[in-house]
């Protein structure tokens, strides 16, 4: 089955919920094996783009991703941060064998720096590690 991207019900109206979608959709067709990462994802993950002042919701089922304007459902996982970050994080470098954050990266140590000085808040991520680090693999467009 092909993996699916798709807005929940008035997202198209989000510029940014839009962007996201397609930012997964690029990466789905760029890097094919990413296809895989999203089929086994499962749960939900909030980000609340704190300079935005808005909130969007990944929910991860059945092969795919539906993304939403707001909070939809209890989130596993939520990330409170500012735009720049997200975009940031989209930029985290990974090491090839296993497709997780390269600690050696410039971006990767940058977005660590961030959450430990609270720039990046987290919640729930040790709960959800796997949903997380298949997450950053997902939207990466480095590798």
């Amino acid at each position: 089955m092909e993996p699916f991207v798709t807005l929940g019900p008035g997202a198209e109206r989000n510029g940014f919920t839009s962007m996201l979608a397609q930012l997964v959709r690029d990466n789905l067709t760029e890097r094919p094996g990413k296809k895989d990462t999203l089929r086994r994802m499962r749960g939900r993950v909030a980000l609340v783009i704190e300079d935005l002042q808005m909130v969007v919701t990944l929910h991860f089922h059945d092969g795919g991703v539906t993304i939403y304007d707001d909070f939809h459902g209890i989130p596993d996982t939520t990330v409170r941060t500012s735009s720049e970050w997200i975009t940031k994080m989209s930029l985290v470098e990974l090491e090839p064998r296993f497709g997780l954050p390269d600690p050696r990266g410039e971006v990767a140590r940058e977005v660590a720096k961030a959450s430990a000085d609270g720039a990046i808040q987290v919640t729930g991520a040790v709960a959800h590690l796997p949903l997380m680090l298949r997450m950053t693999k997902l939207l990466s467009v480095v590798g």
